[in-house]
């Protein structure tokens, strides 16, 4: 009977130019495959923030309500003051992305002819808009896209 000596590293060379192979491929995949989880995580972030900034600026906007019409210049300190944070919170909301109105209940706009923007019994609706854009080019999704969302609080 004939005993052979084991001699290390003779079998395992071929084997590592055959995993590297095989690892090489399975990578693609695998990286492609986190990004897109990332890009799903940081857009239901995003979508998050965008409700969640229209829902505290309206509150704010019921409370200390715009002179006339709202627009941009003729927010409360108090409301530019919640949109400041919020634009610090959410990336991509800006001004131009935020418009309060004054709506009744069938969401209407309302006039306003009295020096406070929304009598009582009417609704502050408050819609942000952000663009939110991915970080894997490859995915089947219009890129960038926007987020938005509306808030209602009535006026007491």
């Amino acid at each position: 009977m004939i005993r052979r000596r084991y001699r290390p590293g003779r079998g395992s060379e071929r084997a590592g130019g055959q995993s590297l192979v095989e690892f090489s491929l399975a990578l693609i995949p695998f990286v492609f495959l986190l990004m897109g989880v990332i890009d799903l995580g940081r857009g239901i972030w995003v979508n998050n923030g965008i409700a969640q900034a229209a829902r505290e600026i309206a509150r704010t906007a019921a409370v200390h309500q715009c002179i006339g019409p709202c627009t941009s210049a003729t927010w409360a300190t108090e409301t530019v003051a919640t949109i400041n944070t919020q634009k610090r919170l959410v990336p991509g909301l800006a001004n131009s992305g935020i418009t309060i109105d004054c709506v009744d209940v069938a969401n209407a706009v309302v006039t306003v002819t009295s020096p406070n923007s929304c009598p009582p019994g009417d609704y502050v609706r408050v819609r942000t808009t952000a663009t939110f854009r991915l970080i894997t080019p490859f995915l089947p999704v219009p890129n960038p896209f926007t987020v938005s969302s509306v808030a209602h609080i009535q006026i007491q």
